[in-house]
């Protein structure tokens, strides 16, 4: 008879008879901890020797081979699972194969944080896959205002990705789950790496522009002026190519960033403030 697992970096996890949940929540059987990763994301089926993966209508969804599947699809040896972040590999191997030494095969796919990389990997592991560490982050470390922020990386990683496919309802969908993120850390007082505020940000400005719309540079542009900071010369630019009329819906937003930046840094980063000034010009009736 044959068996099936699931590989997970250096994991191989048995999946028996009947169905295995994959999904954020420790009542799964497979815990991947990754925000863009439902709370009950996906269903592996396993029937004879038969073998099924369905999308449990995830936010973000299922990608089998590279393609998004739409309700469920058959799995062969060796397809790529991507849920989330992660991929992983499905495999049907001889009811004779070895496990792997050590007893690394598991029911549940438990995954915790390298302290120096911040990389997610499986529990087991006694050093990290990625760059050797065997330091972990502790859970309440990983919401500490003083730690990278794991959660919100992984979000803005996941717009990038989708800005350069290109496809706008994916990039649409994937910030407003980064959007989720951003505005928690912020409401909760923790502090966020500028550089991340800035790909959310042109993101937002990509979408707007693409839909004619100025809802999603409003939001933007709100970001910057609760921080203080100047958006980037790129983001303003983008933005004013809105019509005349969005632009008008733009202009206060736009007025309250540069003036909560101006009242922080005065002339520095003349680039950024000339970007938003012009902005604003454009935006005059």
């Amino acid at each position: 008879m044959t068996r099936f697992r699931l590989r997970f970096l250096l994991q191989e996890i048995d999946l028996p008879q009947g169905e295995t949940l994959v999904g954020r929540s420790a009542s799964c059987q497979v815990t991947l901890d990754d925000p863009l990763v439902s709370r009950e994301h996906a269903r592996i089926r396993i029937q004879g020797a038969t073998a099924m993966v369905e999308d449990l209508g995830s936010r973000n969804g299922v990608q089998l081979g590279g393609k998004p599947i739409s309700g469920s699809a058959s799995l062969s040896t060796g397809d790529r699972i991507r849920i989330g972040t992660q991929e992983l590999v499905f495999l049907e191997l001889p009811i004779s194969a070895e496990r792997p030494a050590g007893g690394a095969t598991r029911q549940t796919g438990f995954m915790c944080h390298c302290a120096a990389c911040a990389r997610a990997y499986p529990a087991e592991l006694l050093a990290c896959p990625a760059c050797g560490g065997n330091e972990r982050i502790e859970e309440d470390t990983l919401t500490g205002s003083t730690q990278r922020d794991w959660g919100l990386e992984l979000a803005a990683e996941a717009v990038e990705r989708a800005r350069v496919a290109g496809v706008m309802d994916d990039l649409e969908r994937v910030l407003s789950h980064a959007r989720l993120g951003l505005e928690q850390r912020l409401a909760e007082g923790r502090s966020v790496e500028r550089h991340l505020i800035d790909r959310i940000g042109l993101a937002a400005a990509e979408v707007a522009v693409a839909r004619a719309e100025a809802g999603w540079g409003r939001w933007a542009l709100s970001i910057y002026a609760s921080l203080g900071f100047a958006p980037p010369p790129g983001m303003s630019k983008l933005l004013g190519g809105l019509p005349a009329a969005e632009l008008a819906l733009l202009a206060p937003a736009a007025q309250r960033a540069l003036d909560s930046w101006s009242s922080r840094h005065g002339e520095d980063d003349a680039a950024s403030q000339a970007a938003l000034a012009q902005l604003l010009r454009s935006a005059q009736p």
